[in-house]
């Protein structure tokens, strides 16, 4: 009987401590790596404790989206027998274990939560990610000299908290894309929406600015051209005049583009381009290309990338002091160098089976947004990226999945 009694319990701590994992990553992503570890791994623990949860892994939808990354996991796992950075590959496939479970475990999560509880965990993340924002924002406002002299110089203002800005600005636009999918009051959408804008404006975030940008533009133009074309490119046309406009007075995009322009002209042979952020991408790439034809079928193995790349990068006809190498910020290079042709084709397994999810056009447009911040930085090389990516897509799945049935 007190057995019995026992087992009675289980699912409703499952469900506890589910909403406490997922409360803890809605929170933490934009300040803690303890919280998101913390969180991830109740997630885990709350689902695998509860059986009723487990029938729900299985659906087939959610599989087409989970099975490439557990593919893309044992990649990097069998990547031990070739690698020459073991210890680098042991970080890795720390880094890398929510490929697993994380992506299943928030959708299953979120399907299961009570109301009040997907409530907390939508405040939790606005909050979270606003409050960084607006902080740093305020940093900005007080020394604006100061600021706008670091933008100019292809610097950014340091984030309050420590996460890096690109990062940032990737939950940035997750929080905005929110504010459609999950249920919101139109003033709280709108009031929302103004300080994400004022946020990624105000501290220029040229990432996300573009992918946020372009991922709307698809939307609406997607939105209003169904109706009538003539309209949407006038929409569009408006945007886009909005864009130039911004870039052409407002002082921290003005100062952005400044240092765009002073980037790009130093990327030419015998160029300086330590200091050039966009000029260093630009270069990364063409090293990362070069060792990817070394080894086109399955990489240098992923531990090895950064070796790889910085040992070619001094070939290339460039100015560029050694302690400012980087890599190429892209996913997809990431996976060519480090798998070959067979990461990249594991990992486009995943953007295969998701548009093969007819979820309407927001899904796409959560897709949209992911694919070209995966072109901007290598966001899944990083606790934060991944956590953030593999989560949100199993949130926004579960969400969109319900509001269709």
């Amino acid at each position: 009987m007190g057995k019995g009694r026992y087992f009675c319990y289980v699912p409703a701590i499952g469900q506890y401590v589910r909403g406490l994992g997922f409360l803890l990553v809605a929170g933490g992503l934009a300040w803690s790596h303890s919280l998101i570890s913390v969180g991830v791994g109740l997630l885990a623990v709350g689902v695998l404790a509860d059986r009723r949860m487990w029938g729900l892994l299985g659906e087939g939808g959610l599989m087409r989206l989970h099975l490439p990354f557990v593919g893309l996991y044992v990649l990097h796992a069998l990547s031990w027998f070739y690698t020459e950075n073991a210890e680098q590959w042991w970080v890795e496939m720390r880094i890398k274990l929510p490929m697993l479970f994380l992506l299943p475990a928030a959708a299953v999560s979120w399907h299961g939560l009570p109301p009040l509880w997907r409530k907390v965990s939508l405040v939790a993340f606005h909050g979270s990610v606003l409050s960084v924002g607006l902080l740093t924002l305020g940093k900005v406002l007080a020394n604006p000299t100061w600021a706008l002299e670091e933008m100019r110089h292809s610097r950014y203002v340091p984030m309050v908290g420590g996460i890096s800005h690109i990062y940032y600005a990737g939950l940035v636009g997750v929080g905005v894309l929110g504010l459609w999918i999950f249920p919101h009051g139109r003033v709280v959408r709108y009031v929302l929406l103004g300080l994400y804008a004022g946020v990624l404006h105000g501290l220029a975030l040229r990432t996300g600015l573009v992918a946020l940008y372009l991922t709307g533009a698809l939307g609406l133009g997607w939105t209003v051209g169904r109706r009538n074309r003539l309209w949407a490119a006038a929409v569009l046309g408006a945007g886009m005049l909005g864009v130039v406009l911004l870039v052409r007075y407002f002082p921290p995009l003005r100062a952005r583009w400044e240092s765009l322009k002073e980037d790009l002209a130093s990327y030419r042979p015998g160029g300086y381009i330590t200091y050039a952020s966009v000029g260093r991408r630009l270069a990364a790439l063409e090293a990362s290309w070069c060792v990817f034809l070394r080894s086109p079928l399955w990489g240098v193995g992923i531990a090895d990338n950064q070796d790889a790349v910085f040992a070619q990068i001094p070939r290339l006809p460039y100015q560029w002091d050694k302690e400012w190498y980087i890599l190429p910020h892209n996913q997809f290079v990431e996976y060519a160098v480090g798998l070959g042709l067979i990461g990249l084709g594991v990992f486009a397994l995943f953007w295969v089976g998701a548009l093969r999810e007819r979820l309407g056009l927001l899904w796409v447009l959560w897709l949209v947004y992911w694919f070209l911040l995966l072109q901007g930085e290598a966001f899944l090389e990083r606790q934060v990226g991944i956590t953030a990516f593999l989560w949100g897509t199993g949130w926004v799945w579960a969400q969109l999945k319900a509001a269709k049935s």
